[in-house]
């Protein structure tokens, strides 16, 4: 028999084997230089095994994303609390898993070592998985014991059981949690401020975790209430008597007064009633507990406190120390020794060492005695020694006596001592006479003060354990009735002071209070927010926040959420715990705790600009570079500060057959970057000259096991999920018809898109402004389907097959971008009466703020299928032109067919072209036959402006109606716009039909003095405008500006880079301490775990003239290096 042994640490699989081989044991290389293989012979249930004892180093596997999802650049942040994730083999893993797998396939069974804790169970569930890919037969066994010693080993090995699967489950849900949660929120936070602040946090990683930012949220408070703590002053007063020659103090028993004219007024009494008399005397025994057992949060708070180590070194030493065979396992919640421990077993082995030799000894005859507590895990006994420390040196050292001398004054006995009170009553002008000196003075006499002496007895415990201290107060033998005169009565001042800022012991206490982590990470995430600068350390001890620390808590803060508080992640360690006893399952937890963090996330993502002037007013510096689109495509880019060729992606829905989410998707092109289209760009409508190079899309995230997908055509040049204040925008068409009862189940997120300059829509709808865009749902909305041929996959409840329309290359691309469309019904299965499909609308989206991203407005919608003539056998003839000379081909090959639309509206009577193959062959072609009436002003006017709406004018200035200067000629040039009038006599015709009128730009601006037309139906002095917002340049070959005046633009956002705002930071933003207490300057070192890119918008090659602007530096404005590499880095004040 061949037996595989894997412990959790090679000096574990070392002590164990040489415990079981009694030392006789054959090392040998494993595949890992730092995982030895030991092998020895061990008669196993009576029959001779060949044991082989290996080991990992910690986790084997871990969670990560699928590659799409790893770049920081490629992925809207929301998109990672639904994308698929793994376990995979750790960096420098794979050597460890190979000597597994080759060990194991000789061996008939497997015993695993492992820490008898949640992680130790769960190390040792992947230890089994990675085996069962190469023995899936494998018999597997599990050792539990709480310390390496020859009893515990020969315990273990005799009483096998098996893995806990739910313990693993649970740790399994909480790195999952932990992984989608913290990279979702760390990509956020790092992106965006990066570009807000880039001379502080140019290189810094802004970490989130969900256990991290409550440990941050209690020094936060901490210090809060510091700064928050107003002094009061106080006044008492202290008697001073003799007695028997010795000079005692006596405390007033109201203690301490606020009001000092009223502590004045009885000093003063007391001062004319100096007398007092002995009215009470009371000797009790008094004790002082010795302490109770040794659990894993005491250990760290005892360490911390009494010799000043970081919990984080006080759990590696002692994890050493337990290793090593010194202690006993160290992450434990007991505190209440086991009655089938042998504890006078473990004494007499100290008696060993000269330091405590005695006392143990001492123990040993009157018996042993421990002080339990009242929590057990029920899995490990408090921590205790196991032998005697000779050859610890350094810290090793220091902690092992500390465990030593508390476990043995936990067994020995209390302190004892005698306690004296003495209660003196105050308040008579004389002595009285000697009939009267028998009777006892009262509180209505005079005042009450009391004084106390305390002799000990014997120390017992206190000899061992020099932690504690025990002060003796000597107290004259006073007699009752005696009548003394005080040699002092004086009144003393002071006043309240703060509560004392947290140090280490102090914040572990309040993380194992409230639940958060547990005892075995608690030092892990103090830690953690040490190295991310988010708290420093006051005076050596004191934890004290930082800048950012600061910034952070109150920017959520500031949003309403309770994000730096306890109870979010005390819940989830609550939900692990029923899931390790069975009463919740991990796919149950990870849902509610994920759609909760995910709610957050979009609220925050909305509310952004909230962290931006927290973190300006704590760092001293304005915020630059501020995105107007929070959340969208063009966020990602712009909080990244470059523009990426990696795929942005951002979540729309849920897909339909694999249930992953469906992200909106941009196709790769390294000619044409991933970008926002820019307003003033005059080759804006030739994007789609490339084909699908820039092409939009849907895709889902289970890419390559899943190929839903969905195609936009090339006339959509870009395209954006809508955010609200709360969130992505949700079509409640569509989510009504996913849950009819109720309409509460989240539908698909509501599109904004873009088409090719001067486009046109089959409503009537112009692209005549880059920066318009449409509002709608891809996937009910059947008009715009319809009219940009849009084609939604069909509902498939297997894995879709690939579709043979895709090239056949396109299997092998490895990008979802090259899957062809399926036409079929909507994903969720929504059929309409075209009479209720409802309207749509659009609005120059991006020239508003994000509170108002999606505004009241009118609406109108494309004509649907039904309003058409019908197309097909049944098609009406009298419909169809019967002799077409020059006729026109579909792209299906066949000869179109022409069609008149009958609705009523503005296209009503004009001949278009569709095709004309039949139900078969059917490729969506459509072509106007007519040009378009001059009358289209209805739904247009009506879709586009509103009375008192705004709308762009020739500069990109927005123009109100009601403050219009299209008005008639020779009226003063208005001053809000820079526009003036011109001489009319054009024949241009606006869209209402009217000849248009020919203005001037009259604002300095790069178009100054030149001419253009404008509708003439504009009102002025506030007047609704009845215009149709035409609008085209005199000139023909000229193209239009963006100007800098926009009212939303980022330069004029108060948190914005302007010159200004530059010219400030300059000035006054210089790099100072990040903390409030003590911690490095800014900026931060680079962060070694995050890829630092740093292109600049200004740095790309521009599209209009095909020539390329060198890359300045953005701190000095100098060409030849970026700002990390700048030699005035240091300088700039």
């Amino acid at each position: 028999m061949r037996i595989l042994n894997v412990a959790e640490k090679n000096d574990a699989a070392k002590n164990i084997a040489e415990i079981l081989s009694g030392g006789r044991i054959n090392r040998r290389e494993g595949l890992s230089k730092f995982n030895k293989i030991y092998e020895f012979t061990y008669n196993f249930g009576g029959a001779h095994a060949t044991m082989v004892m290996t080991s990992v180093s910690g986790h084997l596997l871990n969670y990560e994303f699928s590659p799409a999802f790893k770049s920081w650049h490629a992925s809207d942040p929301l998109v990672l609390f639904d994308a698929p994730v793994s376990k995979g083999v750790i960096k420098d893993g794979e050597p460890i898993k190979e000597t597994l797998q080759r060990e194991v396939r000789r061996c008939n069974r497997l015993i695993i070592w492992t820490d008898c804790d949640r992680e130790g169970e769960n190390i040792g569930v992947e230890i089994v998985n990675v085996c069962r890919e190469v023995k899936p037969n494998i018999e597997v066994f599990r050792a539990k014991f709480s310390e390496i010693t020859p009893v515990a080993i020969t315990r273990a090995v005799n009483e096998l059981s098996v893995p806990d699967y739910r313990v693993s489950a649970a740790v399994d849900g909480r790195q999952e949690l932990d992984l989608r949660i913290g990279a979702a929120f760390t990509r956020f936070q790092t992106l965006r401020l990066r570009r807000v602040f880039p001379r502080a946090l140019s290189n810094q990683l802004i970490s989130y975790g969900s256990c991290q930012f409550p440990t941050l949220g209690f020094v936060v408070e901490r210090f809060r209430e510091v700064d928050r703590f107003i002094p009061e002053p106080f006044w008492r007063i202290v008697v001073t008597a003799e007695y028997n020659g010795k000079a005692v103090d006596f405390q007033w028993k109201r203690g301490r007064l606020f009001d000092h004219d009223a502590c004045k007024a009885y000093y003063e009494h007391l001062l004319e009633n100096r007398y007092g008399q002995v009215v009470e005397v009371v000797k009790r025994p008094k004790s002082k507990l010795r302490p109770v057992a040794l659990d894993t949060v005491e250990l760290e708070k005892l360490a911390t406190r009494k010799l000043r180590i970081g919990a984080k070194a006080v759990m590696q030493l002692a994890e050493r120390l337990y290793t090593r065979g010194f202690i006993s396992y160290p992450r434990t919640e007991t505190n209440i020794f086991p009655p089938n421990l042998d504890l006078a077993e473990l004494v007499r082995v100290q008696t060993h060492d000269n330091r405590w030799s005695d006392f143990a000894s001492r123990i040993l005859r009157t018996g042993v005695n421990p002080r339990n507590g009242k929590s057990t895990d029920k899995a490990h006994p408090p921590i205790h020694p196991l032998k005697a420390g000779a050859g610890l040196q350094g810290d090793e050292a220091r902690l092992f006596e500390l465990i030593t001398r508390h476990f043995l004054a936990c067994i020995s006995a209390d302190a004892q001592g005698a306690e004296t009170l003495v209660r003196l009553c105050v308040g008579k002008p004389s002595v009285p006479d000697a009939s009267s000196r028998s009777t006892l003075l009262s509180s209505e006499d005079g005042e009450i003060f009391d004084a106390k002496g305390l002799v000990i007895l014997q120390s017992n415990y206190l000899e061992v354990y020099i932690y504690d201290r025990w002060v003796e107060r000597d107290m004259p033998d006073f007699q009752l009735g005696a009548w003394l005169l005080p040699t002092n009565i004086e009144i003393l001042s002071g006043q309240t002071s703060p509560p004392p800022l947290l140090t280490e012991a102090d914040l572990i206490a309040l993380m194992d209070r409230h639940g958060i982590g547990t005892d075995a990470t608690h030092a892990e995430h103090i830690e953690t927010i040490k190295q991310r600068l988010y708290v420093g350390l006051e005076q050596g001890k004191f934890l004290v926040p930082g800048q950012l620390g600061m910034g952070l808590v109150e920017g959520y803060d500031s949003m309403g959420f309770e994000m730096s508080k306890p109870h979010l992640r005390a819940e989830l360690e609550a939900d692990l715990r029923l899931i390790c006893d069975g009463r919740k399952t991990k796919d149950e937890v990870l849902h509610r705790h994920l759609e909760k963090y995910k709610r957050l996330f979009q609220q925050a993502v909305a509310q952004a600009f909230r962290l931006d002037q927290a973190l300006a007013v704590r760092l001293e510096q304005p915020a630059e570079n501020v995105s107007d689109m929070t959340g969208s495509i063009g966020e990602i880019s712009a909080i990244s500060g470059q523009h990426s060729c990696d795929t942005l992606t951002s979540h729309v829905t849920t897909c339909p057959s694999c249930s992953r989410a469906v992200v909106l998707k941009q196709k790769r092109s390294p000619q044409h970057p991933l970008s926002e289209v820019p307003s003033n760009d005059s080759n804006f409508s030739s994007r789609s000259d490339t084909g699908r190079a820039n092409s939009w899309f849907l895709s889902c995230t289970g890419y390559p096991l899943c190929r839903y997908a969905v195609w936009f055509p090339d006339s959509v040049v870009h395209a954006r999920v809508i955010h609200g204040v709360s969130g992505p925008e949700v079509c409640p068409q569509c989510r009504s018809a996913l849950n009819p009862a109720d309409g509460s189940a989240q539908g698909p997120s509501k599109l904004a898109i873009r088409l090719s300059l001067n486009s046109r829509l089959p409503n009537g709808y112009h692209q005549d402004d880059p920066n318009k865009e449409y509002v709608m749902c891809v996937f009910c909305d059947t008009d715009v389907q319809f009219a940009l041929g849009i084609r939604i996959p069909q509902v498939q409840t297997m894995r879709p097959q690939p579709p043979s329309v895709n090239p056949p290359d396109s299997r092998e691309s490895g990008d979802p971008s090259s899957i062809g469309s399926v036409s079929g019904p909507t994903p969720f299965s929504v059929t309409h009466d075209p009479s209720e499909i409802p309207r749509r609308s659009f609005i120059p989206v991006s020239m508003l703020p994000i509170q108002t991203i999606t505004p009241a407005h009118q609406t109108f919608r494309f004509p649907c299928p039904g309003d058409f003539t019908s197309r097909g056998s049944t098609r009406p003839t009298q419909n169809i032109s019967p002799i077409d000379e020059d006729a026109v081909v579909c792209n299906c090959g066949y000869q179109s067919v022409l069609l008149t639309v009958k609705k009523p509206g503005p296209n009503q009577g004009r001949l278009f072209y569709r095709c004309g193959g039949g139900e078969a062959g059917t490729c969506d072609f459509f072509l106007w036959k007519s040009p378009p009436t001059a009358d289209i002003s209805g739904p247009l006017a009506a879709s586009t402006q509103q009375p008192g709406s705004e709308f762009p004018g020739p500069e990109g200035n927005l123009l109100s109606s009601r403050t219009s200067t299209l008005a008639v000629p020779n009226e003063a040039p208005s001053s809000t716009s820079g526009l003036g009038p011109s001489d009319s006599g054009s024949a241009i015709l606006c869209r209402c039909g009217e000849p248009a009128k020919l203005l001037r730009v009259t604002k300095a601006t790069a178009n100054q003095g030149r001419e253009f037309y404008a509708c003439p139906n504009g009102r002025s002095g506030g007047a609704p405008s009845t215009g149709c917002n035409f609008f085209q340049w005199a000139d023909a070959g000229g193209h239009r500006t963006q100007s800098a005046g926009h009212p939303f633009s980022p330069s004029n956002s108060p948190w914005s880079s302007t010159t200004a705002v530059r010219r400030q930071t300059e000035l006054s933003a210089s790099d100072s301490a990040v903390s409030l207490g003590h911690v490095p300057l800014w900026p931060p070192p680079p962060s070694a775990g995050l890829r630092a890119r740093s292109t600049r918008r200004g740095a790309s090659t521009s599209g209009r003239t095909g020539s390329t602007t060198s890359r300045k530096c953005g701190l000095c404005g100098e060409p030849g290096h970026t700002r990390t590499r700048c030699p005035r880095a240091n300088s700039v004040d």
